[in-house]
């Protein structure tokens, strides 16, 4: 049986952390000129790099075993459709109108027809332009990923490994400039986001084969830690290349990952439910968050809560604040979404039938 992954399932929290911290960051130096720890000066935080590593290493962990068979493939699309579309759409749609009357709180795109069609069918625009709700862009490229993975079911293992070997030949020769083209589509199929996902899942395969020392797992954890703020310092004052800055979130998010799973492969972890549901609630507070953020720097700019308060409470004051929104839209619009999505799905799927403890979905027990 598969062991459920618990430092990982809090790790995925970081996402949104660190999102929101760039974020703040650059609200805070837009409207007060104040730069939060110095992070509006790079060109994003690393977090959804994170992300991106953590859903291959997840996708492979879960569905390893159920690769080549084309049956699985349904239960894969299903539980991918119900885990982002929902919470998705709702927000989507409560975005539209709220920018079309505050417009300021965008970038002025949002409303367009292109982009709102786009934005709930999470296709990338030719141009590169960003959906609605402008951090759902990791979105899209979630979903090409999950087209992808399909692929491995409908696939015997010898044709699998040669597509993923030449999926990630091209992407690599994209991120070293040895291949280019002068559309966006090319650079969206063959960004280093894939070489990130492709990390993610080989970092699965290794660590269901091999953990190393808890030492060595607990300094891997500490090492891509570290290479987050190393990073950002690197942009600021390169040493190494920064046309790589991706690529360096992304080793380090695998070197996490891997620390973590080892750790969970090899004890026991319990950790306090308020973060076990921060860690569950990390889609929600990742969507929500900026609309909420834009309206607050809005709210706290014209009623001078900055000059009253000082930047440090106005900071915190805004994280506590998203990350309280997120947390509502994770309670209250997310989990009954899944769960009554989940529960018409699993009708559809297991017909009831009649035994004497009453009505239970046939091909499962009690």
């Amino acid at each position: 049986m598969r062991k459920r992954l618990v430092l990982i399932q809090l790790s995925r929290a970081l996402v949104p952390i660190m999102v929101m911290l760039f974020h703040v960051s650059v609200n805070m130096e837009g409207y007060w000129d104040y730069n939060l720890l110095g992070l509006s000066s790079l060109p994003i935080s690393g977090g959804v790099n994170y992300f991106f590593a953590l859903s291959g290493f997840m996708l492979f962990y879960i569905y390893q075993k159920k690769l080549g068979q084309p049956k699985q493939l349904k239960g894969f699309m299903q539980s991918r459709f119900v885990r982002i579309y929902p919470v998705y759409f709702v927000l989507t749609m409560i975005a539209i109108p709220v920018l079309i009357f505050f417009p300021y709180l965008g970038v002025g795109h949002e409303i367009n027809y292109n982009t709102i069609v786009h934005s709930l069918l999470l296709i990338p625009e030719v141009d590169g332009v960003k959906p609605v709700l402008d951090v759902a862009w990791s979105l899209v490229y979630t979903v090409y990923f999950y087209m992808i993975f399909s692929i491995l079911f409908l696939s015997k293992k010898v044709f699998s490994t040669i597509f993923l070997t030449t999926w990630t030949i091209i992407s690599i020769g994209f991120a070293t400039n040895i291949l280019w083209a002068e559309q966006f589509i090319p650079y969206f199929f063959f960004y280093q986001y894939n070489l990130i996902f492709l990390a993610g899942m080989l970092c699965a395969y290794a660590v269901t084969r091999f953990q190393p020392s808890m030492l060595v797992s607990v300094g891997l954890v500490i090492i891509g830690l570290a290479g987050f703020p190393l990073t950002w310092l690197n942009y600021l004052n390169p040493v190494l290349d920064n046309s790589y800055y991706d690529l360096y979130t992304g080793l380090s998010s695998v070197l996490i990952i891997y620390g973590l799973a080892s750790i969970d492969l090899k004890k026991n972890i319990r950790i306090p439910r308020a973060l076990n549901y921060l860690g569950s609630a990390s889609l929600s507070i990742y969507l929500a968050h900026n609309l909420v953020l834009n309206t607050f720097s809005e709210i706290f700019s014209r009623t001078g809560v900055f000059y009253a308060a000082g930047p440090v409470v106005t900071s915190i004051s805004l994280l506590v604040i998203i990350t309280f929104f997120g947390c509502l839209v994770h309670s209250f619009i997310e989990k009954p979404l899944t769960a009554k999505l989940k529960s018409r799905l699993d009708g559809d799927a297991a017909p009831i039938v009649q035994d004497n403890a009453g009505k239970i979905p046939a091909g499962q027990t009690v």
